[in-house]
């Protein structure tokens, strides 16, 4: 899914706007009874998850040079982590993503493994142990979910749960960093139900490219091509929004249909929907 990280505190216009652009994930900041004013508040929470959209959560002090990194401040940084994470009431098992925020070379990586040692033991369990960085913090330091930059990372993607591939871009009025992010990135999800928010079903392969495009306008949502059966997929059904590209309607409560006679009509609806 598309997702975007920010500081910048969000209110249920920003929400809103970034969700009709297609992002379905917030990557926010964790630090509200410390005063810090990128940190995720309260409120935040409550409009993002109401939008149903997912929270990814974020550790950031200062670690900008190899200096910041020790076994004893990742204790203490994973200790103040699973205080801030329990003010806002976050469920244990979600990820929180502590930042190697500068380019770390292969002589700072054993300060950085120390460090990373001490957040697993500081969060004992509770918490899953992100960690955000360069390609080579990604090759290097042992994590359970990993949020990769493209920055520092010269061209190399490492396997990831969430991949930031553009930084300070204005979305909305709003200065954000772009993501792709994974389902199994230990997001926070709310209490709601979060299964797919909009879904696309091609009633035949040649409409694939048609569907494609429809899915891209909608951050890259899934697409599902209709069985041979005639039947409708049980997860395009459970999506909140399904859009039919070159068929009939399938009895879904929230449905666009992009149709035509022939696949010529239906490539002249779907033009006409993506504007």
């Amino acid at each position: 899914m598309n997702g975007i990280d920010c500081v910048a505190r969000l209110d249920t216009t920003g929400v809103q706007n970034l969700k009709k652009l297609g992002n379905l994930a917030i990557g926010r900041y964790l630090g509200y009874t410390l005063g810090w004013p990128k940190s995720l508040t309260p409120d935040e929470v409550k409009v993002v998850h109401d939008a149903g959209l997912a929270i990814f959560l974020i550790w950031e002090s200062n670690p900008t040079s190899a200096g910041y990194f020790s076994y004893d401040k990742g204790v203490a940084d994973a200790k103040q982590a699973i205080t801030e994470a329990g003010f806002l009431n976050v469920p244990s098992g979600t990820a929180i993503y502590f930042t190697v925020d500068f380019d770390a070379q292969a002589g700072d990586m054993a300060v950085i493994q120390d460090y990373f040692r001490g957040v697993r033991d500081g969060l004992s369990g509770q918490y899953l142990t992100g960690i955000y960085g360069s390609f080579s913090v990604m090759k290097t330091i042992q994590a359970d979910r990993y949020f990769q930059t493209y920055a520092w990372s010269a061209g190399q993607v490492a396997p990831n749960h969430i991949y930031q591939y553009n930084n300070n871009v204005s979305l909305a009025g709003i200065l954000v960093d772009q993501d792709y992010v994974n389902n199994d990135a230990g997001l926070w999800k709310g209490s709601a139900d979060m299964g797919l928010n909009v879904a696309v079903l091609l009633y035949t392969k040649e409409d694939f490219w048609s569907g494609y495009d429809v899915a891209v306008k909608n951050g890259n949502c899934a697409l599902f091509v209709r069985p041979d059966d005639h039947s409708v997929p049980k997860d395009a059904m459970s999506a909140a929004q399904l859009i039919v590209v070159g068929g009939s309607t399938t009895g879904h409560p929230n449905e666009v249909l992009l149709s035509g006679t022939d696949k010529y009509g239906t490539a002249a609806a779907v033009k006409k929907y993506l504007g």
